[in-house]
């Protein structure tokens, strides 16, 4: 399996497959993902945002964006914000969505030092921390973070 990871320059069409996969486990961030960027809420188009896409040859398998989650003690505080992040159910523990991840990561690091998340979901945790997340008990805006190291 040769997975390919890039920048979305507008909503492919199987976006709408990744959302009903999404939604027959419950999830409905997806959905929320495509109502944003067509009304225009949220295009990941600001400085330092991105949505990335994971293809099998021509099939998406997964997505991610990344926000701007400005810091709460001052504008010292870059910290970018990862959102909407889906890995098939099928492509999951194959390593497609650290691939994802870390192209996140790595358009990241020159426009913020840390990046946050919020997510309840026993798979993404463990997931998460396998990926040096690291849960933040106490903070209204969310619950798990990562400084990045140039």
């Amino acid at each position: 399996m040769e997975i390919t990871i890039r920048q979305a320059e507008g909503l492919p069409k199987q976006i709408e497959l990744l959302a009903a996969l999404a939604q027959q486990e419950g999830y409905q961030f997806i959905h929320w993902l495509i109502e944003e960027y067509q009304s225009g809420k949220n295009c990941f188009d600001q400085t330092g945002e991105c949505l990335m896409l994971a293809y099998d040859q021509d099939q998406l398998v997964g997505c991610g964006g990344l926000n701007q989650q400005w810091g709460d003690t001052g504008v010292e505080d870059r910290i970018g914000r990862v959102r909407r992040f889906y890995v098939h159910p099928k492509y999951r523990q194959h390593g497609v969505g650290k691939q994802l991840l870390q192209a996140l990561e790595k358009n990241a690091r020159p426009f913020y030092s840390a990046l946050c998340l919020n997510t309840e979901i026993t798979g993404a945790v463990r997931f998460y921390q396998k990926n040096n997340y690291v849960y933040v008990e106490s903070h209204p805006n969310y619950n798990y973070f990562k400084y990045l190291i140039a």
